[in-house]
């Protein structure tokens, strides 16, 4: 392919050049509603955004991010759901290698692109657009996590409580507990490698979940928002994390109608503990 071919001569100008060309081609097939063919060249600037994270190209990582904006605006206007959820998994993959290379600049523009995605009315926001939005998130934050980015690990963290938020909004129940168990993951991974503000934003946003999981009458996410309130809890007490720790204890003590000696009852053990991200292929 030419495009990988430039990345590996690390040819910057070609390969941008190669994405515009692919970016506006499948813009207009989004425009035709030509969904296969879009799909289609999603993937060959996916493709190509890895790569360039790989070979240090970071000027092209972040324009083959921002390239899928107008694609995707064009999916939505058409109705072409499985565009819209390949784009957002494709940004998750590519601000993943990113969060790889430590290119925070792409990281948190992939993380930026997937919260407009998830948060904005412009989008189609479905329940399977909405999954594949907090799939996504949740990659980078573990990427970035796993690379210590502080600063990228915190917004990608916002933006995944605020997606979780909207997921209860429109209450797709799956969505939201997928985005408190991604939350709960990366909130104990911050504690264990010292990330203070990255935990304390995580115990918060689970607390906001939960809070309005209980006014949409979505029970089985409240009791996992409180559930991974105590996992973080007692992890963030381990490690003497004292401002987590107690944002956790004061987001469960809203809680306190539930009756937490029956949690482990309550939660289905099925699920406790376990990502499951249905109805995200693309």
């Amino acid at each position: 392919m030419i495009g990988l071919a430039s990345v590996e001569g690390k040819d910057e100008a070609g390969v941008l050049e190669v994405l515009y060309y692919l970016s506006e081609l499948a813009e207009k097939y989004a425009r035709d509603g030509l969904e296969s063919d879009t799909k289609r060249l999603i993937e060959r600037i996916k493709e190509i955004g890895i790569a360039s994270a790989f070979a240090g190209l970071e000027l092209v990582v972040t324009n083959a991010l921002l390239l899928y904006s107008p694609v995707a605006k064009e999916a939505c206007r058409r109705g072409l759901e499985n565009a819209v959820v390949s784009i957002a998994l494709a940004i998750g993959e590519i601000g993943k290698a990113a969060g790889g290379q430590k290119m925070e600049v792409p990281v948190k523009i992939a993380a930026s692109c997937l919260g407009e995605m998830g948060n904005t009315a412009a989008f189609i926001r479905t329940r399977k657009e909405t999954i594949a939005v907090i799939f996504a998130l949740g990659e980078i934050g573990k990427s970035v996590m796993n690379q210590s980015l502080g600063d990228a690990a915190n917004r990608t963290v916002t933006l995944l409580g605020e997606t979780g938020k909207v997921a209860v909004s429109q209450k797709f129940e799956d969505a939201a507990l997928n985005a408190e168990l991604l939350l709960q993951e990366i909130g104990t991974e911050a504690i264990e490698k010292d990330l203070k503000e990255t935990a304390d934003s995580s115990v918060r946003l689970l607390g906001d979940i939960g809070k309005n999981a209980d006014t949409q009458g979505l029970e089985r996410v409240l009791l996992q928002a409180a559930y991974s309130l105590e996992t973080i809890k007692f992890d963030a007490q381990d490690r003497y994390l004292v401002s987590a720790s107690l944002i956790a204890e004061v987001a469960l003590m809203d809680f306190d109608n539930l009756g937490l000696e029956k949690l482990e009852e309550k939660l289905n053990k099925n699920w406790r503990g376990k990502r499951k991200f249905p109805y995200i292929e693309s």
